[in-house]
């Protein structure tokens, strides 16, 4: 009886494992599609921005740089989920947020580098020393903020370890984009190097 006892548990436990794995599937499977409908809108948005960007600019001139700064983070942060096969509508929302941020004062700080400092070197070093820690630190409140609604150790603790791993990618795009990208297009190359740049901040976050 004791035998029969322990041979009946272990067909109910392989039965609950199994009803597990099926909801987990569909569940993995669900994301999968929703992250590839994601990842296609934002495709189609940041392509249709590029290629309206000069028009829109004229009219419109901060619009574009955050429409396309928020379809870009976005979709950076959509090919970070699709790697982990987990689906989160709210980081991409906090990615869109900080996008559109990140957009409207990365073109401004551009004309403010090019306007006022006619020398390379100079552009780098600023935008180095002053920029990449600002534009940092503001994504590392937006993102202690939206998560708990404070700022806390960790926030400090992340914020230091971003701005390190920025330091081995951001200077190499200032050197590049000043001195080889037409001033029109620096912030649509910047928004290039931002997809690559948020989808290393989702693993990092």
């Amino acid at each position: 009886m004791h035998n029969n006892d322990i041979v009946e548990a272990e067909k109910i436990k392989e039965m609950v494992d199994l009803e597990k794995s099926v909801p987990s599937k569909h569940v993995s499977h669900l994301a999968t599609r929703k992250l590839v409908t994601a990842l296609i809108l934002e495709v189609i948005m940041s392509v249709l921005v590029y290629y309206k960007f000069d028009s829109m600019g004229e009219t419109q001139p901060l619009v574009a740089p955050a429409l396309l700064g928020a379809s870009t983070a976005a979709l950076g942060q959509s090919f970070s989920q699709y790697q982990r096969g987990k689906f989160n509508l709210q980081k991409i929302f906090k990615f869109i947020v900080w996008g559109i941020i990140n957009g409207v004062f990365t073109v401004l700080w551009v004309e403010i580098l090019i306007v006022n400092f006619n020398s390379l070197a100079y552009r780098v070093i600023v935008d180095q020393l002053v920029g990449t820690p600002a534009f940092q630190l503001v994504f590392s409140l937006i993102n202690a903020f939206w998560n708990t609604g404070e700022v806390s150790i960790s926030t400090r603790q992340s914020f230091f370890k971003a701005l390190k791993y920025s330091y081995f990618y951001w200077p190499f795009f200032s050197i590049s984009s000043f001195l080889f990208i037409p001033k029109t297009m620096i912030f649509p190359a910047n928004c290039l190097a931002n997809l690559v740049w948020n989808i290393i901040l989702s693993k990092l976050v």
